[in-house]
């Protein structure tokens, strides 16, 4: 089955539609009576949700940057006790020899 093309009057009905849409007074009724409510009433009902994925991502993101805080400053901490090691190693067979 082959789709038809829309007919004139369907394109009429279309520009008529556009037209009207087009129209400041009409677009100004439809945005405040309209989308203005759908869009509040959508926002009021995901606003929780936004503030709790706020809330999440900043404690994972909190919780990641400890991490990597506690990783450099043990590795600092190791680093230190290596070279500690290695020169007392040193000053051993120095003295020894």
């Amino acid at each position: 089955m082959s789709k038809a093309k829309p007919g004139t009057m369907v394109y009429t009905i279309l520009d008529r539609a556009v037209e009207f849409f087009q129209e400041p007074k009409n677009r100004e009724r439809i945005q405040e009576n309209c989308l203005d409510p759908m869009l509040r009433y959508m926002l009021d009902r995901m606003f929780p949700y936004i503030i709790l994925t706020c809330i999440l991502f900043s404690l994972i993101l909190l919780m990641s940057l400890t991490s990597v805080g506690l990783l450099i400053f043990q590795l600092h901490i190791s680093s230190k006790q290596a070279i500690s090691q290695v020169t007392s190693a040193v000053s051993d067979a120095v003295l020894n020899q």
